[in-house]
């Protein structure tokens, strides 16, 4: 599974097998590669790579994906400010030809 990357390790005298946070560099890695890894000293299994800590992959990811949103956000409000001047500027337009004409009476 894509993003999918887990790593084993000794903490406490213990193994622990834990799950790598999305976005992790180390695609270039083969399985069983050893790689040093930073984990919490009160839960283990809360790990990242020693080279993503401190603004890696992860982090780059994060702030990729939250710009990519507000980008997605900023045009969809455009599209739909756009929308709305359009529409009103065709009943303001129709409105007007299909008024009342001035002119004289006939008799």
């Amino acid at each position: 599974m894509l993003g999918h990357c887990q790593v084993e390790f000794t903490a406490d005298g213990r193994t622990v097998l834990a799950d790598l946070p999305v976005g992790s560099g180390g695609g270039k890695s083969s399985v069983g590669s050893p790689l040093t890894v930073r984990y919490q000293a009160d839960d283990p299994r809360v790990v990242a790579r020693e080279d993503d800590v401190g603004g890696g992959g992860a982090a780059v990811l994060a702030v990729m994906s939250g710009g990519a949103a507000l980008l997605f956000l900023t045009i969809s409000v455009v599209a739909a400010v756009y929308v709305v001047r359009q529409r009103r500027a065709g009943s303001t337009a129709g409105a007007g030809s299909a008024g009342w004409h001035g002119g004289s009476p006939s008799s």
